[in-house]
């Protein structure tokens, strides 16, 4: 029986490649998992390197499909899941050799839906320069899981809508999906995933490894892709909203956007700043703009939002 199934999508990683599917073969795991690697197109040789490794272990499936986008390589990849468990991991990104073991364990242990861990983001040479720790969650929910409903707001504040750095329970997501042809596909994805799960767990270890350096990153991006945002948490929001939960986090989804739409305020190509603009004025805020500067939020939190308020009322 496979008890976990790590989803790998792949396009143009030939330098990282091989570091990644090392880590996913050589896993200190005494039960039976597949490696699915969704090979979305690559023009390098990052092909060649699939086949390499699946001559060599039999856990490797490969599909290949003309190039279609992360969210569909996703997507292709969850139909072949056969675990009880279902990782992400990136394919210039790597896990730790003890991170199935460890996330298996604990996830059976607690009867988690999601199980949520630490990672380390680091420079290509591998330099770690911030592992995350989330000693709040740690000092309310210790090991006692949570969810949505039960959880107080700040949860949804400070976990990242990072795909990867989540163990999910397989018959959970097999029915979720990435929404096609956007970035930020993490961001309702996450909102949906948790709108869903009624027992997540935090396990307070870094297991991933996040390259955060890469030229062509989608955070390092400052094209049309960017008003993919709007999209997003646009998406983000009706999670929240079908599942009763907005009222309750509305200002902290606002908070997010905010300080999302200002990171590439600051960074947009000068020939789009003007559209970006006209696409914050066009947003309909349902918050009280005076009662969010009331909430406890970090000051760059507020910041943020005093700039998107006076664009917003602006002429």
């Amino acid at each position: 029986m496979v008890e976990v199934s790590i989803i790998v999508p792949v396009y143009n990683v030939e330098k990282y490649l091989i570091r990644c599917m090392e880590a996913l073969v050589n896993q200190e795991f005494d039960k039976d998992y597949e490696i699915i690697c969704v090979d979305d197109g690559s023009t390098d040789s990052s092909g060649r390197i699939l086949k390499y490794f699946a001559q060599k272990c039999n856990k490797i499936k490969i599909i290949t499909q003309e190039n279609k986008g992360l969210s569909e390589a996703r997507n292709e990849g969850m139909k072949h899941a056969k675990g009880k468990y279902t990782l992400f991991v990136d394919s210039d990104d790597f896990i730790a050799s003890n991170a199935l073991k460890l996330l298996y364990d604990y996830a059976e242990k607690h009867n988690s839906d999601v199980v949520i861990f630490d990672m380390h983001m680091g420079k290509d040479d591998l330099t770690i320069n911030q592992t995350t720790k989330w000693q709040n969650i740690i000092a309310k929910y210790g090991e006692n899981s949570f969810n949505i409903h039960t959880a107080e707001p700040f949860v949804y504040r400070f976990v990242p809508v990072a795909v990867w750095n989540k163990f999910y329970r397989t018959d959970l997501i097999k029915d979720l999906k990435f929404i096609k042809g956007i970035t930020r596909e993490d961001v309702p994805y996450w909102s949906l995933v948790y709108s869903k799960a009624k027992r997540v767990n935090y396990l307070p270890l870094a297991l991933y490894f996040y390259i955060n350096d890469r030229p062509n990153s989608i955070s390092n991006n400052d094209d049309e892709k960017v008003f993919d945002l709007f999209e997003a948490f646009g998406a983000a929001k009706q999670a929240l909203v079908d599942c009763g939960c907005y009222e309750k986090l509305k200002y902290i989804h606002w908070a997010h956007f905010a300080s999302n739409l200002c990171v590439y305020l600051r960074r947009i190509d000068g020939n789009l700043k003007e559209k970006f603009v006209n696409k914050i004025k066009e947003l309909k805020f349902d918050i009280d703009f005076d009662e969010f500067n009331k909430q406890d939020f970090f000051p760059f939190e507020k910041k943020d939002m005093e700039l998107i308020r006076y664009i917003y009322e602006s002429v």
